[in-house]
């Protein structure tokens, strides 16, 4: 082939593959003297969504102009000053092209080869398949979408991500993850450094908490390579799993509570049969130390009536746990039931130094729920918020109306401590407790409450405060 001398070049292989690589905003491919492509750089293989090394030009691009014409519209256009151009496809769609084809001779091989440069392979108005692919997954509702270049920094972010995690798109653009995650510990980032070392994830769960909302999130990632296998950058990919896990739990939970109400059922009566006893012998005592003037004595017998009384609680909670209570269930307003107990919730509060904030609903539709026990929920919970803070601080209760979700939301939250990430997903469990004289039931119970009235109840905990949310179906 006969290609002028006017696009003769002489340069080392090595040479020809660095001015490959770092010509990024054009497409360009070499080929040996019998159209074999022998090299292409990555604009090429982004353009066309696939590497074409060791192909020919007829079958990576299924050229119409023979390949041998290319070479003699150079020469005519060295001639006459006109672009020559090629019709090629890609992804199903014949495109017309300019191009320049220069002739290569490796000075330390010898071989002739050329080298082509594809001008417009992409037509900025007609989006090829793979880059379609990409602005639809990135719009995704339903999944996160994180893309990282090779120095850990965020090159672009999905809507559905930016909403889970709490951020805002134009903030975090070309932002290294470090500082995107820097309130929060190493450990517990989403995206660790390790990625781009080629510690990939499947199927990994991941718990993640934004502002007052809580999320399960099930997360895969991997590495970006060029057709070199170089890394140049990771992407993660996750899915919001928050109902499916909380489903999954909830059942696992209702089985241990259903255990737990067998063994209760079976075995109150005679539990409380020798304590109802215990304790009438103890009051006799007790009246026989008063009359005796035996203090000491007496002191003795008002703690063991006092334990007794904490043992007969104890199995009342079993029972409510195991099975359903005879509830009353009714319409009613929770701010009206709300309003009932600020005045026991208040003095709780001033004994510890806490200060109580009520944000009511403005008329906030009915719910049907069980008073009595509704009652017990909203004092359980806040009396539990009002001792995490030690040091007082501030409970603030709120009330919202969701008519989407036909549901009103009730916030109760606390200004302590927080629950760490690795103690809050076992606050719902029967028996455990992080105080020191608790007998680890109050949260069950009140879940299983609100379970029973069609509701839901989530926790969510930052590391500055802790956030009960109470959502209760509306009429």
């Amino acid at each position: 082939m006969d290609t002028p001398q006017l696009f003769r070049m002489d340069l080392s292989m090595d040479e020809l593959r660095v001015f490959i690589q770092c010509s990024t905003n054009q497409a360009l491919l070499v080929t040996d003297d019998k159209q074999r492509i022998v090299m292409c750089n990555s604009a090429l293989t982004s353009a066309i969504g696939k590497c074409v090394v060791g192909e020919t030009l007829i079958q990576a691009f299924k050229l119409y102009d023979p390949a041998s014409k290319l070479h003699n519209e150079c020469e005519k256009a060295s001639k006459t000053g006109r672009v020559p151009k090629l019709r090629i496809s890609v992804y199903g769609r014949v495109r017309e092209s300019e191009y320049e084809m220069f002739r290569l001779r490796a000075v330390d091989t010898g071989e002739t080869m050329y080298l082509l440069h594809i001008k417009q392979l992409l037509s900025k108005e007609e989006p090829t398949i793979l880059q379609q692919f990409a602005g639809s997954l990135m719009k995704d509702v339903n999944l996160g979408v994180l893309l990282i270049d090779a120095d850990f920094t965020l090159i672009d972010i999905s809507d559905m991500a930016c909403r889970v995690l709490g951020l805002n798109k134009n903030d975090i653009i070309n932002t290294p993850m470090d500082r995107i995650f820097s309130s929060v510990p190493l450990e517990h980032r989403l995206v660790q450094p390790s990625l781009l070392e080629g510690v990939i994830v499947r199927n990994h769960a991941v718990s993640w908490t934004n502002n007052r909302e809580r999320y399960e999130l099930l997360l895969d990632s991997n590495l970006l390579k060029d057709f070199m296998g170089r890394t140049v950058g990771a992407y993660v990919i996750f899915k919001d799993v928050t109902n499916l896990r909380s489903l999954e739990e909830q059942v696992q939970r209702s089985d241990r509570l259903a255990m737990i109400g067998q063994i209760a059922a079976g075995t109150a009566h005679e539990i409380r049969n020798p304590l109802t006893s215990i304790k009438g012998f103890l009051q006799v005592l007790k009246n026989s130390f008063v009359e005796s003037g035996m203090e000491k004595e007496k002191s003795y017998t008002d703690i063991m009536l006092t334990e007794i009384n904490r043992i007969n609680e104890l199995v009342s909670e079993f029972l409510l746990l195991g099975k359903r209570k005879n509830v009353n269930f009714d319409k009613m307003s929770v701010t009206a039931v709300m309003s009932e107990m600020l005045p026991i919730i208040n003095n709780e509060a001033l004994l510890h130094g806490v200060t109580v904030q009520y944000e009511s609903a403005s008329d906030a539709p009915q719910v049907i729920a069980d008073r009595e026990m509704l009652k017990q929920v909203f004092l359980n919970i806040c009396k539990n918020g009002i001792e995490a803070m030690t040091e007082g601080g501030v409970l603030s209760i709120s009330e919202k109306v969701d008519m989407d979700e036909r549901k009103v939301h009730i916030d109760i939250h606390d200004t302590g401590p927080g629950i760490p990430n690795f103690v809050i997903d076992k606050i719902f469990d029967p028996f455990f407790t992080t105080k020191e004289n608790g007998t680890g039931l109050g949260l069950s119970v009140c879940q299983r409450i609100i379970h029973d009235m069609g509701g839901t109840i989530r926790v969510a905990s930052k590391g500055f405060g802790t956030t009960f949310t109470l959502c209760i179906p509306i009429l």
